[in-house]
């Protein structure tokens, strides 16, 4: 999922979870190598120079929901990956790192599997594995399964296979731990559905057979391991094909994939409704099903991230009444750039914190210096294309957009429901092609006499998902509609976001 950035920027697909080890056979846990440099005939460090350690939590991969944590560390960047993920990682794993109330909600951790295997040092290795084990925290991979034959597959998410899984296993078993679960990559998405450069279009069976001999293998490797599945809603793969996949899975290999977790395309307006048909249906099979919460790879800071996701996760837990069994929080974007400390709550961890203990907070700020004012306001357009409503521009989510159906001139206003002081205005374009566009901003209230007035005027060359601010030398005051209207432009005229900064007091 580390590739999700620039493919979900395409095609906006944004992710997830575990199961009973009655789903395993039951096999002895490996026992981790000894370290580099110790073996059994050194010479026993007296008891009075060993430093004494605080004895390790208790692992409890039988909650209830189980809850994952999956950052993404720093790595180097690539065209897939113009980002280098969240900067202060590595702090997670410091014995008086802040984030001990969140850690205390949280039974898995997953590391990605290209930081195991290519990026990450062999200390720093050490220090993740050390540190898990003393907060009682599993230790989860997430790794691409498929083999790519030779006529398919290259460069394609989740044709990793056995050798680069091999690579990780090695890996952590160096820096003296086990791998507890793997998370498999979307392999029936991309090896069936998945239409781009070097398609494979295998049949599910062919699939899920591959699927079992990579089970198989990694078995061999830790006896104990529990091993799921992670599949993107998206495109053509929805509810009835996930639902199908889980009998094909049971029908050639004989046993359920240990979970289920669904990476969700958030644009698509029906997806709170096909991650529960998912979960039902699972609940009915005895396999897990689980969410992964992100925000979007467009968004500009850590709180635009951190506040889209927790609007997801109320829409789906409080309004939608879903009820995963295992939950995820994870980024393969640029933001969160911190996951520390958790007493910020626009940090990952401060996040997670606020997610158990105040859910309905979770969210976009409404009121207050800085809050969006536009966020869910009244909001109608010159012309609407009917999947994208005006209402899509004002959701706090660059996701969704509205869109005209048809070139400029077009126009789209917001009702702020009262007069109000506006210190910045964010725009963010739906656009195809790129090109020079020329927007007029207008405002009416009692500070410009209840008629409209010319506040700003964006134009230049712009593209998709660019971010057009402005910030006016002096607060728009007594604004209580702003109007956009479109003049110029290449494209049907169409926004994904619209956000109007409160001033404040």
């Amino acid at each position: 999922m580390f590739f999700r950035g620039t493919r979900f920027a395409s095609v906006f697909l944004i992710l997830i979870f575990f199961v009973t080890a009655c789903n395993l056979p039951a096999s002895p846990t490996n026992t981790p190598p000894p370290r580099a440099g110790r073996d059994s005939t050194q010479t026993a460090i007296p008891a009075s120079a060993t430093p004494l350690l605080p004895t390790p939590k208790p692992r409890d991969l039988k909650h209830q929901p189980l809850y994952w944590f999956g950052p993404l560390p720093p790595m180097s960047t690539d065209a897939g990956r113009p980002f280098i993920g969240s900067e202060d990682f590595m702090s997670l794993f410091a014995p008086d790192a802040p984030w001990s109330q969140a850690a205390g909600h949280i039974q898995v951790f997953k590391l990605y599997g290209e930081w195991v295997a290519y990026n990450a040092t062999d200390a720093q290795l050490r220090q993740v594995v050390d540190d898990l084990r003393q907060r009682g925290l599993a230790l989860a991979v997430e790794a691409g399964p498929s083999p790519p034959p030779a006529d398919c597959g290259q460069g394609v998410e989740s044709f990793a296979g056995i050798p680069e899984s091999r690579k990780i296993a090695d890996r952590i078993k160096a820096a003296g731990g086990t791998i507890d679960l793997i998370a498999m990559d979307e392999p029936y998405f991309f090896g069936h559905f998945y239409d781009g450069p070097n398609a494979c279009h295998f049949s599910a069976e062919k699939i899920a057979q591959g699927v079992g001999e990579y089970i198989q293998f990694m078995r061999g490797e830790f006896p104990d391991v529990i091993i799921g599945d992670t599949e993107p809603i998206s495109g053509p793969a929805g509810a009835p094909e996930y639902q199908a996949w889980l009998d094909i899975f049971r029908q050639v290999n004989g046993y359920d994939p240990a979970f289920l977790h669904l990476d969700v395309d958030w644009s698509r307006s029906t997806w709170p409704q096909e991650v529960k048909s998912i979960e039902d249906y699972g609940r009915g099979l005895g396999i897990p099903i689980g969410i992964i919460y992100t925000g979007n790879f467009q968004d500009q800071t850590d709180e635009a991230w951190l506040s889209i996701a927790g609007e997801r996760v109320k829409r789906y837990e409080l309004q939608t009444g879903g009820k995963p069994d295992q939950v995820l929080f994870q980024s393969w974007n640029d933001k969160p750039d911190h996951v520390l400390p958790e007493s910020d709550p626009y940090t990952f961890t401060g996040f997670i914190k606020t997610y158990f203990e105040d859910k309905a907070g979770l969210g976009f700020r409404t009121q207050g210096q800085g809050a969006n004012l536009a966020f869910n306001q009244s909001a109608r357009a010159s012309a609407s294309e009917g999947i994208h409503p005006a209402e899509q521009a004002v959701d706090g989510d660059p996701g969704t957009w509205w869109s005209a159906g048809n070139g400029p001139p077009q126009w789209i206003e917001i009702d702020l429901g009262a007069p109000m002081d506006i210190q910045e205005i964010h725009l963010i374009p739906s656009q195809y092609p790129e090109g020079k566009t020329v927007h007029r901003v207008r405002g009416k209230g009692p500070g410009t006499g209840g008629v409209f007035v010319v506040l700003y005027t964006f134009e230049g060359p712009t593209q998709d998902s660019q971010v057009l601010s402005y910030k006016p030398p002096e607060p728009w005051k007594g604004i209580q509609v702003i109007r956009i209207e479109t003049t110029a432009s290449p494209s049907w005229v169409a926004w994904r976001e619209i956000e109007l900064i409160d001033a404040g007091e």
